[in-house]
């Protein structure tokens, strides 16, 4: 029986998937869908069905399809078949679209052995978060997922601060960082950590006695000279620069100097930006910031910033790599690792943590909000001291405002004291 040749398309589908993923690849008709055949060099072969129409009006379709697969197996070294339960590719999304529902069913057979309280609260929050993957419109990240569940799920409905809000949000985190290390879902839906996690838990009646503390100017001080008194240069400059300038570490990746001064750009947005316009998050997308200088450091912001704009001290190897890799991907939290790491490292810091519980890299940030409201003898408004560093008086507030609160009574007290006094104890007019 002759051989029936292949159409023009399937040999132009043939000759570009060699071309662009190279030998070993193959694509045949099947029960009205396509299979897609993996053959190794020793023999053995391995094959998934596409729900995609073998035709010649779906041929990019499968091409796209096979370069799916293809990229999700070289970056995640799994298998075709393991490649092809972690995603959907179909006619509609050849690119792959991520199975939320099984992934789900994953999640929590995998937490079977837990207490049927705990297995159900479980469920329940992860129902939760499907409904919030398909509301529209729909979240493009993990940052935009958890702020979306907690507005639809948790305001209004659980006390900020609270146990169950904390709870809620720390489950979701977790279920997102076993698709991305175990599911293979992108990691762009990396569950947003630290100050972002704490803005959606919200703060309960009491619970800026527990902020991370800022450390301290003494302590400040003492770090910033072993620093150059050790040769750490480049460290001593981005500590200074966190420190002095109220930074998050992040934002050393965004540092630019305009006549003058030194500005950043935002790397984070928390769910009060998530609603504003276009418009309105382009205007807040940099911001000026100013140095508070330590007593018995007078002067050391400016020399830190020109240091840093002449080139003169540049910031450590581990950091300007980290942001060589945030201008690639827009990403920036490695920048912020790689300077805590770079603090976890150095012994005199680890002293200092060792010394004052929960003091973390953040708390050289939040010294810069202590010294505005406690270190003058005239203190930054919550609206001044809230614009330098990047957020909303409520946010202000929220984290520093008790230290806000015990200044406003110590001026007020301080004016009273001051006034003249009748004899008889009265305040004249």
């Amino acid at each position: 029986m002759p051989t029936v040749k292949p159409p023009p398309w399937e040999l132009a589908l043939r000759r570009d998937i060699r071309t662009e993923f190279g030998t070993g690849w193959s694509l045949s008709a099947q029960s009205g869908k396509t299979k897609l055949t993996r053959r190794y060099s020793n023999g053995t072969r391995s094959s998934v069905m596409l729900d995609i129409p073998f035709s010649n009006g779906h041929k990019r379709d499968l091409l796209i399809a096979v370069g799916t697969h293809v990229e999700r197996m070289g970056q995640q070294k799994i298998s075709l078949r393991e490649s092809h339960r972690r995603i959907k590719v179909t006619t509609a999304n050849p690119q792959g679209q991520f199975d939320w529902a099984a992934a789900v069913d994953t999640y929590t057979y995998g937490r079977r052995n837990l207490s049927p309280g705990t297995q159900h609260a479980t469920g329940a929050r992860l129902q939760k978060l499907l409904l919030t993957i398909e509301t529209r419109p729909r979240p493009k990240d993990g940052r935009e997922l958890m702020a979306a569940f907690e507005r639809q799920h948790l305001l209004g409905k659980l006390k900020p601060g609270s146990e169950g809000r904390r709870k809620s949000l720390q489950e979701i985190a977790k279920f997102l960082k076993h698709c991305i290390e175990h599911q293979g879902l992108d990691p762009q839906w990396s569950p947003v950590t630290g100050e972002v996690r704490q803005e959606l838990v919200g703060a309960a009646d009491g619970r800026d006695a527990r902020l991370t503390p800022p450390l301290q100017t003494e302590a400040l001080v003492s770090l910033l000279k072993r620093l150059e008194a050790d040769g750490r240069h480049d460290v001593r400059l981005a500590v200074g620069l966190v420190a002095i300038y109220g930074l998050r570490p992040a934002e050393l990746a965004t540092l630019e100097m305009v006549d003058g001064q030194i500005w950043v750009s935002q790397v984070k947005r928390n769910a009060q930006d998530m609603k504003r316009s276009q418009q309105d998050q382009a205007r807040g997308k940099r911001r000026m910031v100013l140095p508070l200088d330590p007593s018995g450091l007078e002067g050391l912001g400016a020399q830190l910033a020109a240091q840093w704009a002449s080139g003169l001290v540049k910031l450590p190897l581990q950091i300007r790599t980290a942001i060589t890799t945030a201008e690639k991907t827009g990403a920036f939290k490695p920048v912020g690792d790689a300077f805590r790491q770079l603090l976890d490292r150095y012994q005199p810091w680890l002293n200092l943590v060792a010394a004052t519980p929960g003091l973390t890299p953040y708390s050289l940030r939040h010294s810069w909000a202590w010294r505005a409201h406690k270190g003058y003898s005239r203190a930054l408004s919550v609206r001044d001291a809230a614009a330098l560093l990047g957020h909303n008086p409520e946010t202000h507030h929220k984290f520093y405002g008790r230290w806000v609160d015990e200044q406003g009574l110590l001026d007020a007290v301080a004016g009273l004291n001051s006034a003249p006094m009748k004899s008889d104890g009265l305040l004249y007019p």
